[in-house]
């Protein structure tokens, strides 16, 4: 039995995600963008402005798994469906980031060696600081699985927590060289480099927000809160 039959993937892949993003749609609106940098957070499956979240506009892009393809092919795909998923999700992002944010495209997407269904995609990236040899950056990542993100050294960087398909969002601190190479991570921003980790839609904007823009993730929230308020005070 290979695996693309023995996971369903063709009839699995996004359908439980698409009822985790409904739940974890972002309940407030801010239709305006500030000059203080505020932004524009709004309704993200059936908003005021008609998006959806990264994995139901993806879903209709994505290759279709054949259950008779082989396990190598059955990677291909995923890899193919990822960098999709993951520039849907940079689009869908910036669109709602303050026009000050500092985080630019960066797709480039992998296949777990162990679970050619499971894949991560990193989306987006922020330079946070420079040096004369080497650059910190805050790397922001979208997968079709729930996991544990993990920057110790020698264990592995992704690993699923069950067999079923998901969504999760995170952002890494890390290190790399004038060329990008990465040179390890960056364990002293975030939590021993781990910039946040969530399935929340919501969160991961505020988050991804506070990362490019450098106001702070609570600064962000108190404006979000406050203009949900002012939005039902007028209505």
């Amino acid at each position: 039995m290979s695996a693309a039959t023995k996971l369903e993937y063709g009839s699995r892949f996004g359908s439980s995600v698409v009822k985790v993003a409904k739940a974890s749609i972002l309940a407030h609106a801010d239709p305006s963008h500030s000059a203080n940098g505020a932004p524009r957070y709004s309704r993200w499956f059936h908003g005021e402005d008609g998006n959806r979240e990264p994995m139901a506009t993806s879903m209709k892009k994505f290759r279709k798994i054949d259950p008779s393809m082989a396990a190598a092919e059955v990677a291909a795909i995923t890899k193919e469906n990822m960098a999709i998923l993951g520039a849907d999700a940079c689009d869908l992002f910036v669109s709602r980031l303050p026009r000050e944010h500092r985080m630019r495209k960066a797709i480039r997407s992998a296949v777990l060696p162990t679970a050619p269904y499971f894949g991560l995609c990193k989306f987006g990236e922020v330079v946070v600081e420079r040096a004369a040899d080497k650059f910190h950056i805050t790397q922001i990542f979208i997968t079709n699985f729930d996991g544990e993100v993990e920057t110790s050294d020698n264990a592995n960087f992704c690993t699923p927590v069950n067999n079923k398909f998901d969504q999760m969002l995170f952002g890494v601190h890390v290190i790399v060289d004038r060329l990008g190479n990465r040179i390890g991570f960056d364990r002293e921003r975030g939590e021993d480099g781990l910039a946040f980790k969530t399935k929340n839609i919501g969160q991961a904007l505020f988050h991804i927000a506070s990362e490019s823009t450098g106001i702070a993730l609570e600064v962000l929230q108190t404006r979000a809160a406050a203009a949900k308020k002012a939005g039902k005070s007028v209505g």
